[in-house]
């Protein structure tokens, strides 16, 4: 009785948590609190956000170099990061401090060698132009105010004919649907691939013109 009324304690913390993180979300974009971090890290997590089906419906192959903005703690580049290898290399850009400190917590845990942390603003340069096979924002476009200039930016970081992964969850509190997905990445010069999954679950693929160096 008492471990069925902590993990009652723990989802009633957690959901009163997300009720005033979506409520504040509608009047500011907002990352992910450290608060909340551990909730995307535990096993639970990973199914219920279907990070493997997220994972499968990016089409990553050995040997790409990925870079995600905003991964928090590592909930989908971690894993990204291991299906890559061998030659494959992962880079996170993360806002917030904490986080960057916390994905490179984890990845160290999990023996992840092959994955690079930074901290900083996804709107602006801050990786190697045309360095990058793929670029993933899951769950993460919502949370940045320059949604437009991420975009960009993911542009910028892609080699020609690469791609650009958006996967969106409609419990997200910043849910962003499909319709402005596209809209965002056709301004930037994305040409559409796929889309993969429903209205509460997708995964869009996009790719940037030109052939592969």
């Amino acid at each position: 009785m008492k471990i069925a009324a902590v993990l009652l304690l723990v989802v009633a913390a957690f959901v009163l948590i997300s009720v005033v993180w979506r409520v504040l979300s509608k009047r500011w974009s907002l990352p992910c609190p450290m608060i909340l971090a551990w909730s995307l890290e535990n096993p639970l997590a990973q199914k219920l956000n279907r990070t493997a089906l997220t994972l499968d419906r990016i089409g990553l192959s050995p040997g790409q170099k990925v870079l995600e903005f905003g991964p928090g703690p590592g909930r989908l580049l971690i894993p990204a990061a291991q299906r890559v290898l061998p030659r494959g290399e992962a880079v996170g850009v993360d806002l917030q401090p904490g986080m960057v400190e916390r994905l490179k917590r984890n990845a160290a845990r999990k023996g992840v060698a092959n994955l690079t942390a930074l901290q900083g603003d996804a709107t602006a340069p801050i990786v190697e132009e045309g360095a990058f096979d793929l670029v993933l924002l899951s769950c993460a476009l919502g949370e940045i105010p320059n949604r437009a200039g991420v975009i960009r930016q993911a542009f910028r970081a892609l080699r020609p004919g690469g791609r650009l992964s958006v996967s969106e969850m409609f419990g997200d509190p910043h849910y962003q649907s499909k319709s402005t997905v596209e809209r965002l990445a056709r301004e930037a010069g994305f040409e559409p691939e796929e889309v993969q999954g429903g209205r509460f679950m997708f995964t869009a693929n996009f790719r940037k013109p030109g052939a592969p160096a």
